[in-house]
């Protein structure tokens, strides 16, 4: 019997960047995916890869590889009846600002799964972690037995004639096997929503057009029959065409339809430009829909999480899919890594869902209207009629929605709810009246990447660089201090932040081993020592922040001082002024002397080309309120 600490279904890039996360912390995964090796990286699917998204996986050292690979675009040309507007711009690619990421990254579905499996297999304290390919989840039971270390047994038929069983225990199960999950319909999670009768055509590979600046990253045009069309520049000099399939080419061929005339349909889209493939790679038809599951942890003491298309789905109008699904895969593995090693409180995984279910629910409710837009219609609430507004068309309201939700859509503006405990709102400390800080990180809000110098060379690094995790889970302290002129008195007595004898911070082993203090300090680069510039020791490294954009980007005086409490996902936790009571922040998210639990190796053991060159296709479309997927040869 095989047994692990989470068992993982799905191997696409939520369940891969699950698996790392959890084993670059020490914890014993077990990856399955139904899809045997081959299948699986044949297929095109999700390529836009937002910047908070970048940010994130350049933490865990992965945008680097995927730089490599991907098309780097910024911005967006748009066409309409063959020539080039000017003031339109609808994609994600726009509107980017207050990152270092300034792009979205063109990265086709299967190299970012083979840069985090990669990855993943290098995770192990005892021999290479494995994907197990080809098996399919038939069975789940949780015992009730409270003593049983190991309570879920997952059970996988590894052979096509579904003879053949595995059978492995885990203390926790993930589905991130996507929106017709095997893991949230047996534990019967009622996935509600709605679809529609719209129909959209995705199409991956080597063309020839005369359309101008057709390697430029993304374009749009405006077609009268085939809606708003996405042009895609994507990895290994290939396209990605996209357009709404007109209903009455749906009517004739509905789920018969072949690549012969989705080919016909691309070219009548791109008109008045010409367009011919000399290589179809792969391509999908798919019904327009959008479901968001009643919860994201269920069976017997919460052991049961869904992540990415298992819990939410929608269409790819923003391009959100993937990029929602690594947002919760990074949210939830480090409070279930915190948590089986003891480090952490238990009620933290229940903030997974209270976090990250409302963003879907807001990206369920843009898609909603983007949907309708993108395939050649204006939804009722935006009828001049009904507005009492002038007459917008779809490509301008397009480009409306984006921009109001630019944040949302590259990740940087995302904000989890104040909950009073692990985003914790300031509580002025009567001590320190003075030292006061503004509202421009919230808790709940992304910790912003600034640029800062280390003592002596003039070379500014990303303070995010001194952030990235490590093989345990830490919070980190930003001691932003200033400029020490002012703001000794404040911090001369800063190290009863971690004396034993002062309540300002709780000094157990697991508070110290778990937070990686930095002392960021408002001077010059100049000669001299750092600790000497302080006036005392500082706090972890010490960096200078000579021209004070790190302290105006954080909204901190620099004659003032404060502390930012930062989590492990890169999220504010805490504002505080010098001086102000830290340990009750710790004191409730720290268990008191914890971890040790989990780690260690696997445990009990229990490529592909492109084919023939004239690629794959898959329809997915909903009969009677479910998905059907057929993966279809294009020769068909």
């Amino acid at each position: 019997m095989i047994q692990v600490d989470v068992v993982i279904c799905g191997g696409g890039p939520v369940g891969l960047l699950i698996a790392c996360c959890l084993a670059r912390y020490g914890i014993r995964t077990y990856v399955a995916e139904q899809h045997d090796k081959v299948k699986q990286i044949m297929y095109g699917r999700a390529a836009m890869i937002a910047p908070r998204s970048l940010e994130l996986l350049d933490q865990l050292d992965l945008a680097d590889a995927l730089g490599q690979i991907g098309f780097v675009t910024r911005g967006q040309k748009f066409y309409r009846d063959g020539k080039m507007v000017d003031n339109i711009s609808s994609a994600p690619t726009s509107n980017i600002t207050d990152t270092f990421f300034d792009y979205c990254l063109l990265c086709r579905q299967r190299y970012t799964e083979a840069v985090m499996s990669e990855a993943y297999t290098s995770y192990s304290k005892s021999g290479p972690n494995e994907i197990f390919y080809g098996h399919k989840l038939v069975d789940v039971s949780i015992s009730n037995d409270t003593t049983n270390s190991h309570p879920i047994t997952a059970t996988f038929s590894t052979a096509e004639n579904g003879q053949e069983k595995t059978t492995v225990q885990s203390k926790y199960l993930i589905g991130a096997d996507g929106g017709s999950s095997t893991v949230r319909s047996l534990l019967k999670i009622p996935f509600p929503g709605s679809r529609n009768d719209r129909h959209w055509i995705r199409i991956d590979g080597r063309v020839r057009t005369n359309m101008p600046h057709a390697r430029s990253g993304i374009c749009g045009l405006d077609s009268p029959t085939h809606g708003s069309i996405l042009w895609a520049s994507l990895d290994h000099g290939s396209t990605r065409v996209g357009y709404a399939l007109p209903p009455a080419i749906w009517t004739q061929y509905g789920r018969a339809i072949t690549l012969d005339v989705v080919i016909a349909e691309a070219k009548k889209a791109l008109q008045p430009f010409e367009l011919e493939f000399d290589q179809v790679e792969w391509w999908t038809l798919y019904s327009i829909g959008q479901r968001l599951a009643e919860t994201y942890r269920t069976g017997k003491e919460g052991r049961v999480f869904l992540a990415g298309d298992a819990a939410h789905t929608h269409s790819s109008a923003a391009a959100q899919g993937m990029n929602t699904g690594l947002h919760d895969a990074i949210n939830l593995s480090w409070k279930l890594a915190g948590y089986l090693h003891g480090i952490l409180q238990p009620w933290l995984l229940d903030t997974y869902e209270s976090e990250r279910r409302p963003i879907a629910q807001r990206i369920i409710e843009q898609d909603q209207l983007m949907s309708v837009l993108a395939g050649g219609q204006v939804p009722e609430d935006y009828l001049p009629e009904e507005n009492g507004q002038e007459e917008k068309d779809t490509a301008t309201l397009i480009a409306e929605i984006y921009k109001n939700n630019a944040e949302l859509n590259t990740g940087l503006g995302i904000r989890y709810p104040i909950d009073g405990l692990l985003n914790r709102p300031r509580s002025p400390s009567p001590s320190s009246p003075g030292s006061t800080t503004s509202i421009m990180i919230p808790p709940g809000t992304r910790a912003p990447d600034v640029l800062i110098q280390k003592p002596g060379p003039k070379i500014p690094i990303r303070l995010h660089t001194l952030m990235k995790p490590t093989a345990v889970v830490k919070f980190d302290i930003l001691f932003f201090l200033g400029d020490p002129e002012f703001t000794s008195a404040r911090f001369a007595d800063l190290g009863s932040y971690f004396h034993p004898s002062n309540n300002n911070y709780n000094n157990s082993s697991t508070t110290t081993h778990h937070t990686n203090p930095l002392t960021i300090i408002h001077t010059p680069n100049a000669n001299g020592a750092a600790e000497e510039k302080l006036g005392r020791a500082g706090f972890g490294t010490i960096v200078y922040d000579t021209d004070g954009s790190a302290h105006r980007r954080y909204g901190i005086d620099v004659e003032k001082g404060a502390v930012v409490v930062v989590r492990p996902d890169g999220v504010v936790g805490m504002v505080a002024g010098l001086g102000e009571r830290l340990g009750g922040y710790f004191d409730g998210i720290f268990v008191e002397g914890g971890g040790g639990g989990g780690g260690g190796g696997r445990g009990e053991e229990g490529g592909g080309g492109m084919g023939d060159g004239k690629g794959i296709g898959e329809v997915e479309v909903e009969v009677e309120g479910e998905e059907v997927r057929e993966r279809k040869s294009s020769n068909q």
